[in-house]
């Protein structure tokens, strides 16, 4: 049958189900008169994977909670909602909760915050981690998901047994004890958790696949087993995930759900069969979409296996696994009756209430659903804020512009150097004379472009420019004023003054002498420089007075003029360098030396030749207006869009990333020889 209608068939499904759950007891289900009755029958609602389309997303989740709200009212004393995983992605979508319009609805605006939201108000009770929540360092993952101010946080626990939460500075304090209940650990990390539903126990458990550690950025964090090739073990994961089951059993707990992010439902699938007393596994991560005969299909969807994969586990009791389709296309529903002893009856299994629920893009209502107003107002300022600024466009990139954390706060990137030559670029336009640029790999907030791993990837994320968004008319590798504002989003002021042969060697030991994704670690423009991290560090007092002279900065190189060589100063310690920073390092107060991340800067009223450029400029000296109703003239963020869209409007700028052994500008000698003199 051709779907024309899909609001039409979406009813009617609502409607058979409707029949179907009235003629069930609510504590059984099926029809088969030999199947022993279900004592307990456990709604299971779960999503997973909003990591593709953005616009597909956004357009379905507002019905998407419409169907958890009705499908909750039917069983209330019967539903576990849960996710498997990828619950966000780094993108646009992700991006744009950082605008203040989003202030309102998520109390604090910051990226990402939006996707969690939508979970909050779908009652979402706990999620494995995707490899995709990792994308951008482990610290953003904290920051997500704990609360802060008048951010909830997630209202549920992240859940992976075979993870090793401590092993990370980073996330180590939300890590909770196995075994407590869901309901109070919103925001914490556990292994295994308990949520009562309708006074049953049900014990549910998490798993990451180790192949993590090649397809994203997990820090610190420790997986069992460890990955030794591209293939998961996963006898050795399988015996991982059985000590928390064995717990959960030793507990009283009979009915368990398993939250697996293999990447690949075979490997869930291979898991079914390896575990005991496992009852139901939602997989994630592979985009797979299950379904049986009843159900609807969007146009072009094809199934890939039956809803549910039925098999007998490792002690030949039933177990099932469940998975659909990305992207809030589809409600995954699971009606599981259980007999007195927790064990899954399979001839009571019901294919008119279980299976992939299609969801509508065009409708919020279909179906006759009630949508949660929290989506809709949340999702509504998320389109607003895509169509208004991911159009707005300031140059472009064929490359994948590095602003992850563990990356520019330890090394040299091609974001860090492009954002370093745009601040010189622009101070010049005012003051010629302006020969370097330092700034702190903190105050680059996040990448622009693109972490791709595939569904069922085990290999390395690819790294992309920008990609396209059609609905904002925005081209694949442009840089959008989203984008802009998401990275640079301190949108710090510009400084100039003079600065030493000597101030400047200690500005950039200060840079180097505490190494480890640090916010201090200096991006530069105009000048090159290695270091070498084995050697003594420089130390300041509290009024920031050198007390142990650093000995790491060994080269030292403003345009042809040698500053530094074997770690010794070159010429006149006193000769003088015009210098743009951002007014956060610089700018301690009028007395007292300091300033940001603690750059040994001195007290304001002792800068050489001191312009403050959002003072000084005026739109014939700072390249026109300013950019943008933020973007003021003076500010970084217009530095960088007015850089870009005047040295990379037409032709796209074009320079990968290169690992620490490639690096030029900044040489870590611990990775390469020096080469800064040559």
């Amino acid at each position: 049958m051709k779907v024309t209608d899909m609001k039409q068939l979406l009813t009617r499904r609502l409607l058979i189900a409707t029949v179907a759950s009235a003629l069930m007891l609510s504590a059984c289900g099926g029809t088969s008169n030999a199947a022993p009755e279900a004592a307990f029958t456990l709604q299971l609602l779960h999503i997973s994977d909003a990591d593709g389309s953005d616009s597909t997303a956004l357009n379905s989740v507002a019905n998407l909670s419409g169907l958890i709200n009705k499908f909750r009212a039917q069983y209330p004393q019967q539903t576990l909602t849960v996710s498997s995983g990828d619950n966000y992605i780094p993108g646009p979508r992700f991006n744009a909760a950082n605008d203040t319009s989003l202030s309102a609805a998520l109390g604090v605006a910051e990226v990402g915050r939006a996707d969690i939201a939508f979970l909050n108000a779908m009652g979402v009770q706990a999620s494995a981690i995707g490899n995709h929540e990792l994308d951008l360092g482990t610290k953003q993952f904290a920051d997500m998901i704990k609360p802060s101010g008048a951010w909830s946080g997630a209202r549920f626990p992240y859940l992976a047994y075979n993870v090793d939460f401590a092993a990370d500075s980073e996330v180590a304090a939300l890590k909770l004890a196995n075994g407590g209940k869901a309901q109070e650990q919103s925001g914490k990390l556990t292994g295994w958790t308990v949520v009562d539903v309708g006074g049953q126990k049900i014990g549910v458990i998490g798993a990451s696949s180790p192949v993590f550690a090649n397809i994203t950025s997990p820090g610190k964090l420790q997986f069992t087993p460890v990955l030794t090739s591209s293939e998961v073990d996963v006898a050795g994961l399988a015996a991982t995930i059985q000590k928390g089951v064995d717990e959960m059993t030793a507990a009283g707990i009979n009915k368990v759900v398993l939250l697996a992010h293999m990447q690949t439902l075979a490997i869930e699938k291979a898991l079914a069969q390896r575990l005991k007393n496992v009852d139901i596994i939602v997989a994630g991560g592979s985009n797979t979409l299950l379904s049986d005969a009843n159900d609807v299909l969007r146009t072009g969807d094809k199934s890939a296996g039956d809803y549910p994969y039925e098999t007998k586990d490792a002690a030949g009791q039933p177990t099932v696994v469940v998975n659909v389709d990305a992207d809030y296309k589809y409600l995954g529903r699971f009606m599981a009756p259980f007999d007195d002893k927790g064990v899954l009856i399979p001839q009571r299994f019901d294919s008119k209430l279980s299976g992939a629920w299609m969801t509508s893009e065009s409708d919020d209502s279909a179906g006759g659903v009630t949508v949660s107003g929290l989506v809709t107002q949340v999702r509504d300022a998320i389109k607003a804020v895509l169509k208004s600024k991911d159009g707005n466009v300031f140059g472009k990139t064929s490359e994948f512009l590095e602003g992850r954390r563990a990356a520019v706060r330890n090394e040299e990137t091609n974001f860090g150097n492009l954002t370093a030559d745009a601040n010189l670029w622009y101070a010049r336009l005012l003051d010629p004379t302006v020969q370097i640029s330092l700034k702190n790999g903190g105050g680059i907030r996040s990448e622009i472009g693109e972490v791709l791993a595939m569904p069922g990837a085990t290999a390395a994320a690819v790294l992309t420019a920008p990609k396209a968004n059609a609905e904002a008319n925005r081209q694949s590798g442009e840089i959008s004023q989203l984008a802009v504002e998401t990275a640079l989003k301190f949108n710090n002021k510009l400084w100039t003054f003079d600065v030493t042969a000597a101030q400047l060697k200690s500005l950039l030991e200060h840079g180097v002498a505490v190494l480890g994704s640090q916010g201090r670690f200096p991006q530069v423009g105009g000048m090159s420089f290695s270091y070498d991290p084995s050697r003594t560090a420089q130390a300041l007092d509290a009024n920031f007075a050198v007390t142990t002279a650093g000995e790491r900065i060994r080269s030292l190189k403003v345009g042809s003029d040698v500053v530094v060589q074997n770690g010794v100063l070159v010429g006149n310690a006193q000769r003088t360098f015009r210098l743009v920073t951002l007014n956060f390092l610089a700018e301690g107060t009028s007395t007292a030396a300091g300033g940001g991340d603690g750059y040994p800067f001195p007290a304001t009223a002792d800068f050489v030749n001191l312009t403050k450029l959002d003072a000084a400029m005026t739109a014939t000296t700072g390249g026109g207006v300013a950019s943008t109703s933020t973007a003021l003239l003076g500010s970084e963020q217009d530095a960088f869009m007015k850089f870009m869209k005047s040295q990379f409007g037409s032709s796209a700028f074009g320079v990968k990333d290169t690992p620490a052994a490639q690096d030029l500008r900044i040489q870590n000698l611990s990775q390469r020889s020096d080469t800064v003199l040559n």
